[in-house]
């Protein structure tokens, strides 16, 4: 029975209704206006940053998950009868939980899958194997000659560093070329350039005859025979035989033509008979001949398959190719995947391959790239640990780096100044141009990032920005902190995946923070004095928030609660307890200024306001909880274009007066907003002194970062400068 028209109709008007909210909230996520991923639960460390160790990749595959199947844990899982050691249970298929795609498509994802087996199992196995290696070829592997198989060009070189040339690839290399033709040039205008060249030939071996020449009268001949012979011939023929020799060039103040004059000629005769005769070869290189094809350094013997195989190397399809080992600290032990050309591995242990996957289907500027691990899981916040102290002389120096706005891929420019620089202009290889050159100018002590590391909406993958971002400190093993900012967690990782991901990585000082404090981020460090003064110097990191969870009723950022207020006078008291309340000087860093920022009107400021503050509308008095720290600077990002150090005096706390300087960093990240008249990214530095108790703070620009300007001195003697 055929149900009424009336209700067909309605099922169809549900099921439309029903695909375009689908289709809406697809699109809505896809832009980051909504976070699917918040409402699926997750590790506090994102997998794929650091697999577990206790067990050796021996095969990797490359999977595909219809979104009909999505929710399925083992969609486009390979069976586990496929690959190496297929016919065991031992072998488990794990997944890098990263789409290749990145959300290109929303039909299907596709992963990378390595299959694990624990390091007792190859205790009973009589030729045990695990993966040593991994390498990705490119499509230019295909043109090599003779290369049918696409064997990538570094597998090869591998393969020939334990394989040398043999008969057998002697005659490989005449079937290779035995289609050749001999090409004959029959220009019969070249037939002077052979005269000239087989007139130099022989002239060399006259010269090398004479050599040993023991007589005045010999060698007075062979002096007049080469005279008459630069005389005959024309200046072209005078060059030296290149196929012999190669001269260094030298400088003729004077040009002749096709007479060569006597004195000149028989100067040049008697210079070329000496250095003959006593063998001199100061500018001269005599070429290196190999005698024996086994001695070539350029010649590829492309091996067969079968031999690459006995030899440990096979093919995975997309490129991919492993080398099989035996079970040891050689074996690779995870595998991950980061995103573009411009992709950075800061991980001591990991290795990112410069090629990437080829024929994933991912956009063009996004391509995957894996990168392995060789050897056990490692505890970077231990292994890679450098204590802060103050250096001999008494100074202690923090660059601060704000809304760096890092993407995944080389992201965009964003108002980038001069305008014309528009075109072609990647935003984070710039980025880190301009941070690279200040580091090397200023050498700091300590970096500080205040939020908005990643930029969430240009970041599929937040793991590629941020390892991009810490690079540059950690090859030069400069200890940094972190806070976050409103956008670094505005892609696939939550708040606190992303707090955890960079207190892990290496020299980092970052913390996850007391879970009973609101949010995530809020930890204290400590510096050493010089000469053993004990603490002299603490910094507070805040977690400042992101939008307001009451947009109704307060509307705008959120603010400090009252558990962030209540830890820092607990850290606080135990530090200056510490200290026997002698001097400290102390520094607050977190990404949204609170509402004082607003309070520029007739107070000593120095540096821009360009743009309204955005601070909190709502007001929850975390400026008191500074003034009982003892803190004497705040610095703060978010507002790109504000780059100032305002003097705020606590006038309303009758038992804690005390003034403090609220600074921005001033954005540098091309990827995030500019303009308001051609603002211009920049950096701002703070240099402590333990023996005055004081610090200075500049900034220093992209345009002419060589230059430092606006120095100001914030804190003289342990108390706020009241002046600029």
């Amino acid at each position: 029975m055929l149900l009424p028209r009336r209700w067909i109709r309605q099922l169809t008007y549900v099921a439309g209704f029903l695909v375009f909210a689908l289709f809406l909230v697809l699109v809505a996520n896809k832009n980051r206006i909504i976070h699917l991923d918040h409402f699926i639960s997750g590790d506090l460390v994102p997998q794929f940053f650091q697999p577990p160790s206790d067990a050796y990749v021996v095969d990797i595959s490359i999977g595909s998950c219809s979104f009909l199947n999505i929710k399925s844990p083992t969609c486009g899982e390979p069976d586990k009868s496929l690959g190496l050691y297929g016919d065991v249970p031992e072998g488990q298929w794990t997944k890098v939980d990263k789409d290749l795609l990145l959300g290109r498509l929303w039909v299907s994802k596709r992963h990378l899958y390595s299959k694990l087996i624990k390091p007792d199992f190859f205790d009973t196995q009589k030729n045990p194997r695990t993966v040593h290696l991994v390498w990705v070829g490119t499509k230019k592997d295909c043109t090599i000659k003779g290369n049918k198989d696409c064997i990538p060009e570094e597998v090869i070189r591998d393969y020939m560093k334990t394989h040398p040339f043999d008969d057998d690839g002697y005659k490989y290399y005449l079937d290779v070329n035995k289609d050749e033709k001999l090409h004959v040039d029959t220009d019969k205008s070249k037939s002077a350039h052979k005269y000239n060249e087989d007139y130099k030939l022989k002239q060399g071996e006259k010269l090398s005859e004479k050599d040993d020449s023991d007589t005045p009268k010999e060698a007075e001949d062979l002096k007049d025979s080469t005279v008459e012979d630069l005389k005959e011939v024309p200046e072209s023929k005078l060059d030296q035989d290149q196929d012999q020799y190669e001269t260094e060039p030298e400088n003729n103040d004077q040009v002749y033509g096709d007479e060569v004059p006597d004195d000149v000629a028989t100067e040049m005769a008697n210079q070329v008979a000496n250095e003959k005769r006593n063998g001199a070869e100061k500018h001269l290189v005599r070429r290196q001949k190999e005698t024996s094809r086994h001695k070539l350094k350029d010649y590829m013997s492309i091996p067969t398959l079968k031999k690459l195989n006995e030899a440990g190397w096979e093919s995975r399809g997309n490129g991919i190719w492993v080398k099989y080992g035996p079970p040891g600290s050689l074996s690779v032990t995870g595998i991950d995947v980061l995103y573009g050309t411009d992709a950075k591995d800061p991980r001591p242990n990991w290795n990112l391959l410069p090629n990437p996957i080829l024929d994933t289907g991912a956009a063009p500027h996004l391509l995957p790239r894996l990168s392995f691990r060789v050897g056990p899981r490692m505890d970077y916040k231990s292994s890679f640990k450098k204590d802060l102290k103050f250096r001999k002389d008494g100074t202690f120096k923090i660059l601060q780096v704000a809304d760096l706005h890092f993407s995944t891929g080389v992201g965009k420019c964003r108002d980038p100044v001069p305008i014309e620089s528009q075109e072609g202009c990647e935003a984070d290889p710039r980025t880190l141009k301009f941070i690279e050159t200040v580091l090397e100018i200023e050498n700091p002590d300590f970096v500080v990032m205040t939020g908005d590391q990643v930029f969430g909406q240009a970041a599929p993958d937040p793991e590629t920005a941020l390892f991009k971002a810490v690079l540059p400190f950690v090859k030069r093993k400069i200890p940094y902190a972190i806070t976050l900012g409103n956008h670094d967690d505005e892609s696939n990782l939550s708040r606190e995946q992303m707090m955890q991901l960079a207190s892990s990585l290496p020299y980092s000082v970052a913390s996850v923070g007391p879970d009973a404090v609101d949010g995530y981020g809020n930890y204290a460090v400590t510096v050493d004095g010089s000469k053993n003064r004990g603490v002299s110097a603490a910094f507070y990191f805040l977690d400042s928030h992101s939008r307001s969870k009451q947009p109704k009723t307060n509307p705008g950022y959120d603010w400090f609660k009252e558990s962030q207020i209540a830890w820092v006078g607990m850290e606080a008291e135990s530090l200056l307890a510490h200290k026997n309340k002698k001097e400290l000087l102390s520094m607050a860093f977190f990404h949204i200024p609170i509402p004082e920022y607003r309070q520029t009107e007739n107070r000593p400021m120095l540096g821009q306001l360009r743009e309204g503050v955005t601070a909190p509308l709502f007001h929850s008095d975390m400026r008191s909880a500074f003034s009982q720290a003892g803190i004497q600077v705040a610095t703060v990002g978010h507002d790109h274009a504000n780059d100032y150090c305002l003097l705020n005096p606590d006038t309303e706390n009758s038992e804690f007066k005390h003034n403090m300087w609220l600074c921005y960093g001033g954005a540098v990240g091309e990827g995030g907003y500019g303009g308001y008249n051609e603002y211009i990214r920049r950096m701002r530095v703070y240099n402590l002194n333990e023996l005055g108790w004081s610090i200075d703070t500049w900034k220093r620009a992209e345009n002419n970062p060589g230059e430092l300007f606006e120095k100001q001195r914030v804190v003289e003697a342990g108390s706020a400068v009241d002046h600029v």
